[in-house]
């Protein structure tokens, strides 16, 4: 089989989730995945330049540091790309869904350095990338259930991207980083 074409792909609404659609239909680009590499570009570096009284900054009480944004987008990228993976290869049994704010409180991300966070971000979009890149057609369509809901996975890459743009958007209203992560 001939690995699929991500050019002009959007999944259809049967293939994900109602609560999933605000981040497809963020994702603007005719090909996801270089969408995905430009994101992840423009993220890496935004995490460079950051000084830490920055990462560490939150807007309000009570909601994620700079830093917690960042570990949030990893741990989720992270969790749909295994899901991506899982169904992929046929997984049947349903895969679990997770408590963000747990994720976030357990895992210390204000004691990581910027470089340690980067770090781990681009690893970890670089590998995704090439993962997706390794699909076919019949494997990007398959579907299987996450969290209760079906998905597919190519709904998942979309989730993946729409969701970066998202924290991106909040990252630019909320904490103030508009210049940093101005869309391409």
């Amino acid at each position: 089989m001939a690995l699929f074409t991500w050019e002009e792909n959007t999944p259809a609404p049967n293939e994900y989730g109602e609560f999933y659609q605000r981040y497809i239909e963020r994702v603007t680009e005719s090909n996801v995945l270089q969408a995905l590499i430009n994101q992840g570009q423009k993220t890496y570096a935004f995490i460079q330049q950051l000084a830490p009284e920055e990462a560490g900054y939150c807007y309000e009480e009570g909601k994620w540091s700079v830093k917690e944004v960042i570990g949030h987008l990893i741990d989720t990228e992270r969790i749909m790309a295994y899901r991506a993976l899982s169904i992929s290869r046929g997984e049947e049994q349903s895969l679990p869904g997770y408590d963000q704010d747990e994720y976030v409180k357990n895992a210390n991300f204000d004691s990581r350095s910027i470089q340690s966070l980067s770090t781990e971000y681009d690893a970890l979009r670089n590998a995704n990338i090439s993962l997706f890149n390794s699909f076919d057609k019949e494997q990007t369509l398959r579907k299987g259930t996450a969290n209760g809901v079906t998905v597919s996975v190519r709904a998942l890459v979309y989730i993946i991207a729409g969701h970066e743009q998202h924290h991106h958007n909040i990252l630019k209203e909320r904490y103030g980083f508009g210049s940093a992560l101005e869309e391409s």
